[in-house]
């Protein structure tokens, strides 16, 4: 008959006991690692919605940003439009503005053979009197006709100093002031080769109060409205 080892028994028992506890802790670090992935994956989402709520409010302010900018312009061009009408300033009520005739357009002439472009209408002082009542009309006379077009010398002949100016509100009319020295002599355009232009000046005497004035030179249409710079 065997007997039993007491001390075979202790061991064993002593083995289990360690086996056991190593088991035990493997479990306990497996647990504590799928612990912390939920917590990393709960962390990652919470990021990742506020990351998303944030976008989408920067991106509702931009737009609210862009249609303001939009609507802007149009909302400030509405008073400059209504401006000249409901504030006019006293020189547009003498004279109102007109391209036609304004600095730097032209007119034909000569049957139109020829153009005449206003240069400047600027008022000047009156070297007798120191007033400002003075005007000089500066324009520039130039063919378009071809050379081989026979212009006839008296047709063909402008006048500076036969221009005349008139009021477009009072109809009063101006002549030159001294039509030998205060005016350029007379333009042949029948001299003048194709392109070719010749400068011409006249003085005249207009109120200062006129602001506006119709320029009247001979054989050209007339100027209706020219501002008179001051």
């Amino acid at each position: 008959m065997r007997t039993r080892n007491p001390q075979a028994t202790d061991k064993d028992a002593i083995v289990y006991a360690r086996r056991s506890h190593g088991h035990a802790g493997l479990s306990f670090l497996t647990t504590l690692a799928f612990l912390l992935s939920l917590l990393s994956l709960g962390v990652s989402g919470f990021l990742a919605y506020r990351f998303l709520d944030v976008q989408q409010t920067i991106s509702a302010v931009t737009n609210a940003l862009n249609q303001n900018q939009a609507q802007q312009p149009t909302s400030e061009a509405s008073p400059t439009a209504k401006q000249p009408a409901t504030n006019p300033t006293p020189e547009s009520a003498q004279a109102p503005a007109s391209s036609f005739g304004q600095p730097g357009t032209t007119q034909p002439a000569i049957d139109n053979k020829a153009q005449v472009e206003i240069i400047a209408v600027n008022r000047i002082q009156n070297p007798n009197t120191k007033l400002r009542d003075f005007v000089n009309i500066q324009f520039r006379v130039r063919r378009v006709a071809p050379k081989t077009d026979a212009i006839g010398y008296e047709q063909g002949v402008i006048y500076p100093g036969s221009t005349t100016a008139r009021n477009p509100t009072t109809g009063e009319t101006y002549q030159a002031v001294d039509r030998i020295n205060r005016a350029t002599s007379n333009i042949s355009v029948s001299d003048l080769n194709q392109n070719a232009s010749a400068d011409a000046y006249v003085w005249m005497q207009i109120p200062e109060s006129t602001n506006g004035i119709d320029i009247l030179i001979p054989k050209t249409q007339a100027f209706k409205n020219v501002t008179i710079a001051n």
